[in-house]
């Protein structure tokens, strides 16, 4: 079991786990997975969608008062077993999606529920189940909020009449949907955990370690009145550096594409380095002069430097254990969008 950070409950809720599971679907270390198949990746996002917003929809349920017009009694209840209904099929796509290796097995309980809904709202006029054929009517005037009668004509065996207790339901799934969720979730945060643990020592820093170094010899040869001795060696380091990270990321499962920073600044360092690099070793370049090779030294310093902070924060990110499930949430924006008709003007909050 999944224990809050927070201390004040032991179990998380179902919002608190896919929120959780939104951000591990995020990280770059397995959008590569996920992504590879685009189906699949909509399916994960549709999935996490429906179980919240069905979470919504039995909140609602729950907390609101019950109608007394009868069309609206139907609609709750409809929609109530409904929701318990795709909430379960959306649970087994999340699941099947983010962490195939562990299929959910529906329990008794949620195979209740299923038929429950198959009866009352599902397939009423017409249920077959095994061979055996039934039709099923919900008892008007048995509709209340905590749940209504069914009466059943089983094809073989008369009448029979069964209580829904659809408050019960609700609570039921929703407790097992947080048991099956809780499960994934730390079966996905123990394999983060060993994933860290594996590369917790090496630092990806560490590869710039000899950056700065490389650089001052760099500007030993491009500055006025300096003679060529290690500039070669020094630009020849930068890309050494530059492909033991690209390494050290593949062997994390990475790559550099994965980080729109670290895609950025070695789209930013490709060409100055070619440049100076010829430059150096007296090729043609577009460097014409020493002063403007200061400057393109400069540039490529900071460019390393800010490579050299985002492999620090990876290094933080793998020392550290991955997230808990229950995180702080900060208070959510409020705003407001303006929505324009065709051949009308208006807006909506």
């Amino acid at each position: 079991m999944i224990k809050s950070d927070q201390g004040a409950k032991d179990m998380p809720t179902m919002r608190e786990l896919s929120r959780w599971i939104r951000d591990y679907g995020h990280n770059p270390r397995h959008l590569s997975r996920l992504m590879s198949n685009r189906f699949i990746w909509h399916q994960l996002w549709t999935a996490t969608d429906i179980i919240d917003d069905v979470e919504s929809a039995m909140t609602a349920y729950v907390e609101n008062e019950f109608p007394s017009d009868l069309g609206e009694k139907y609609l709750r209840v409809y929609g109530a077993m409904q929701g318990l209904f795709i909430q379960q099929d959306a649970l087994r796509d999340l699941i099947k999606a983010i962490h195939p290796a562990r299929a959910i097995v529906l329990t008794d309980v949620l195979k209740d529920i299923r038929d429950a809904r198959h009866a009352s709202v599902g397939h009423p006029t017409k249920l077959n189940r095994k061979g055996a054929l039934s039709a099923h009517g919900i008892v008007q005037n048995s509709i209340r909020k905590d749940g209504f009668d069914l009466l059943s004509y089983p094809e073989k065996d008369g009448k029979m009449f069964q209580h829904v207790p659809v408050l019960e339901l609700i609570e039921k799934q929703r407790a097992e949907a947080v048991r099956i969720l809780s499960e994934v979730v730390e079966d996905l945060r123990e394999q983060e955990r060993a994933h860290r643990e594996q590369f917790r020592e090496i630092k990806l820093r560490a590869v710039f370690d000899g950056v700065s170094y490389a650089f001052e010899k760099i500007f030993e040869e491009v500055r006025p009145g300096s003679t060529f001795i290690m500039g070669s060696w020094g630009v020849g380091h930068l890309q050494k550096s530059l492909d033991d990270f690209e390494t050290l990321l593949k062997d994390r499962g990475l790559s550099i594409d994965m980080y729109d920073s670290i895609e950025y600044f070695y789209d930013e360092i490709k060409h100055p380095l070619t440049e100076l690099t010829k430059y150096i070793k007296r090729e043609p370049s577009e460097i014409s002069s020493r002063k403007s090779a200061v400057v393109f030294t400069d540039a490529l310093q900071g460019h390393f430097d800010s490579l050299r902070d985002i492999a620090g924060e990876l290094d933080e990110d793998y020392a550290s254990a991955p997230d808990p499930v229950v995180q702080s949430v900060h208070p959510e924006v409020q705003m407001t969008f303006t929505t324009t008709v065709i051949g009308k003007k208006g807006s909506s909050g």
